[in-house]
């Protein structure tokens, strides 16, 4: 399917999956779900996701670089700091591992790796550690991708690296089964954010002259 399709079904999958209670969670599960529901094409050359990836990964490069100089020559207490704090090393090494991962799948043939239960596992526990509260939406997003590229005649390797993969061939990625699944995903979106806890609290609140807390 094409990218703009699995953005919008990667949010309704997630919002659907988890349902958030409060506007910061609904936010912040609006966006990690689409990234989930994205992120699996960066293995693919042509996909705005894999031209995206090429840029974060260069300035998450320089990012590391520019630590580890500050670090060695002018001792600011990076290292010091993540020793004392766990949770903040825990984070940090999450992060490194989920960005050497997408750098690995991106560099694999399209629909291998990056479109398997492995790699859904192993970023999705990655995101647990950086941001515990959003490693279901990711999940969600990231799991209806590879459900709904199932639909298509190109082989997903689901199980990577065992097998040649799996495909239903019922349609094409850019026909008509994907303009109803993204029109779809749009609906589902709408209809989940406006129904969602923390819209509804906020609409009842306003009903009732009443300002909601932030």
């Amino acid at each position: 399917m094409l990218g703009r399709t699995h953005f919008v079904v990667g949010i309704a999958a997630g919002l659907a999956v988890c349902h958030p209670g409060t506007l910061p969670a609904l936010l912040a599960g609006i966006g990690v779900s689409a990234l989930g529901g994205v992120l699996p094409d960066i293995d693919s050359g042509t996909s705005t996701a894999h031209k995206d990836a090429d840029r974060i990964m260069a300035v998450c490069a320089v990012a590391a670089g520019f630590a580890v100089v500050s670090e060695a020559v002018f001792h600011v207490g990076l290292y010091s700091r993540l020793v004392e704090n766990g949770a903040i090393a825990r984070a940090v090494i999450a992060a490194l591992v989920f960005l050497l991962v997408c750098f690995y799948g991106k560099e694999q043939p399209h629909r291998s790796f990056m479109h398997s239960i492995p790699a859904l596992v192993v970023l999705a526990a990655c995101i647990l550690q950086i941001f515990p509260d959003a490693g279901q939406y990711f999940a969600a997003g990231f799991a209806s991708h590879l459900l709904i590229d199932l639909l298509n005649r190109r082989r997903v390797r689901l199980f990577y690296p065992l097998g040649k993969g799996f495909c239903l061939n019922l349609c094409s990625s850019r026909g008509l089964v994907n303009r109803i699944l993204f029109l779809a995903g749009i609906a589902g979106s709408v209809l989940l954010v406006l129904t969602s806890v923390p819209v509804r609290n906020a609409l009842l609140a306003v009903s009732s002259g009443i300002l909601p807390e932030a």
